[in-house]
């Protein structure tokens, strides 16, 4: 009697969940940053025509503040993804560890980053500083205390930033942060990494727990089959509150008394064009409570906090919806099968080129720092960073030529990690030291 071989049946491995929404609000959030530093920047530059400078308002408008939250909120998603493992295997030491030492790594990138001269601020020694805050806050397993945590951060912290800034009567400190700033004045980069620099540690701890809530509620629903319904629910209630905290903001401004104006030190045309377009240095203009009714970009206000997270969360939930909420129970996983298969068609391939560049956002962000660095340099640098008039600057350094040029060269280097399958070099670079140490 002939026995028939039956198949073993083989346990799937656990994958890591790879939503490609996520990635591919990555690529939003870096290519929003070179847009800023690249077009958005032409707005302080003296002699710009009209027709430049309202494209560069325009830019400013919608890149200045928006995708460096967008930034930080996914790195908050980006720590509920990378600690999973330890947790589900009661390893809660080594999942505090692993967000704490990605910290330790940012901040030394970003203070080697900080010797490159040019008009942008690096914000990873900012980032790196709130991430090893936010190490702990991963052993909260209650939402409702996470969410209440950033809530009374994000109402207090801006008046608490004002409120150092003018008893210390120190402003912006070190907008760069790199060994010559350590050297010389190590109070001084302290109070910046946490309250008086451009980045602020106390504002970007309010997005990391942010972006860990939403990354909780991704993983959970992505497990319970429900993926799409929560990334419309996140995207509708993001586009709502964006839309009220805009309303609020503009409120406030109109609202404001010749007395009230004065007390922030800004004229009513000041503080209009402030929140329109140049933006704060990472506190409010006052301590004041009225003044945490303005939005004014990279100011941490409880308003811009709001706006700049609702935004934030519509997007990420947008892009997750478009992209993920037909997957069965998991979205995609971190594997060659998150990459098109050979017969895929051609949108789904570029649209992976895309994903790809937003999966590589260290790499991609460093090499953009030190690429414009090296052109900036000849026109910012050499006269203790002078501003030349525009006519004196290439295309290919500011403007909106200089942002299409990088922008090309991200997604070349996004359609070689497609093609290969590989992660960025920094990433794995990264992902191999937090590993190393860890273990």
């Amino acid at each position: 009697m002939a026995v028939t071989e039956q198949p073993v049946a083989v346990a799937p491995a656990r994958n890591r969940v790879r939503y490609v929404g996520v990635d591919l609000a990555r690529f939003v959030a870096i290519a929003g940053m070179i847009a800023a530093h690249l077009i958005a920047i032409r707005s302080a530059l003296p002699g710009v025509s009209e027709p430049d400078l309202a494209v560069a308002k325009a830019v400013g408008l919608v890149s200045n503040g928006a995708p460096a939250t967008l930034f930080a909120v996914l790195g908050g998603v980006s720590i509920v993804f990378a600690t999973r493992k330890y947790l589900r295997n009661q390893q809660p030491g080594k999942a505090v560890a692993s967000v704490a030492v990605r910290g330790f790594a940012l901040i030394v990138l970003g203070v080697l980053l900080g010797f490159v001269d040019n008009a942008i601020v690096v914000i990873l020694a900012y980032y790196g500083v709130a991430m090893i805050l936010a190490a702990p806050f991963v052993l909260i397993k209650r939402n409702w205390i996470l969410a209440s945590i950033a809530g009374v951060l994000g109402l207090f912290s801006g008046w608490i930033n004002a409120s150092v800034r003018k008893a210390l009567d120190s402003g912006l400190e070190g907008p760069h942060i790199n060994v010559e700033f350590l050297s010389t004045d190590p109070l001084g980069v302290i109070r910046a990494l946490f309250l008086t620099g451009e980045y602020p540690a106390v504002t970007w701890l309010v997005y990391l727990l942010t972006g860990m809530l939403v990354g909780r509620l991704l993983v959970a629903s992505a497990s319970s089959g429900v993926l799409g319904r929560t990334a419309a629910k996140l995207a509708g209630v993001g586009a709502a509150v964006f839309v009220v905290a805009q309303l609020v903001s503009i409120w406030a401004i109109n609202h404001l008394d010749t007395i009230g104006v004065k007390a922030l030190g800004l004229s009513q045309e000041q503080l209009r064009d402030y929140i329109e377009t140049t933006g704060g240095s990472g506190a409010p203009p006052s301590a004041r409570p009225l003044a945490q009714l303005l939005a004014i970009p990279h100011t941490g206000s409880t308003m811009d906090l709001i706006r700049t997270i609702a935004l934030a969360v519509f997007v990420i939930g947008a892009l997750v919806w478009l992209c993920d909420r037909e997957r069965p129970k998991l979205a995609a996983v971190e594997s060659a099968s998150a990459s098109p298969e050979s017969g895929s068609s051609l949108p789904a391939r570029l649209l992976d080129v895309v994903r790809a560049t937003g999966a590589a956002p260290l790499t991609i962000y460093s090499a953009h720092i030190v690429i414009s660095g090296v052109l900036m340099y000849p026109y910012f640098g050499l006269q203790g960073s002078a501003w030349f008039g525009p006519t004196e600057i290439p295309w290919w350094v500011v403007g909106p030529g200089a942002f299409a040029l990088q922008i090309c060269v991200a997604l070349a280097f996004g359609a070689v990690l497609s093609a290969t399958k590989k992660r960025g070099p920094l990433e794995t670079l990264l992902s191999k030291f937090v590993g190393l140490v860890v273990r």
